[in-house]
């Protein structure tokens, strides 16, 4: 098992969210203290966006796969949470990567 970066901190203990990848190529998070742990996407670029999930307080991490619009993630998608087209971080991402152009991302017309 290889380790790899930091994603964030973890809501329990405070302590560093760890990126984990399994020799057959999955990916998970891992709290290095207390243990916590949860799944991440096996494909695309991950990026932690430096924001905080107001709902599970896990780091809001950004899925870039190229040729597709990129995606938010938390402990699962972001996009399957009930209050995803509410959410102020998420909404603060879309904007930015509006602005920013982002595979994905279009101003409205």
């Amino acid at each position: 098992m290889k380790k790899s970066e930091e994603l964030g901190l973890c809501p329990n203990c405070n302590c560093s969210i760890i990126l984990h990848k399994t020799l057959n190529y999955k990916r998970y998070a891992k709290c290095e203290i207390c243990g916590n742990s949860y799944p991440l996407p096996n494909q695309g670029r991950i990026d932690n966006s430096a924001l905080i999930c107001p709902q599970r307080k896990f780091p809001i991490l950004i899925i870039e796969i190229k040729d597709k619009k990129a995606y938010f993630w938390v402990d699962n998608p972001c996009y399957d949470c009930e209050k995803y087209n509410n959410c102020e971080p998420v909404q603060e991402l879309i904007k930015e990567f509006i602005k920013m152009e982002v595979y994905g991302y279009t101003k409205e017309k």
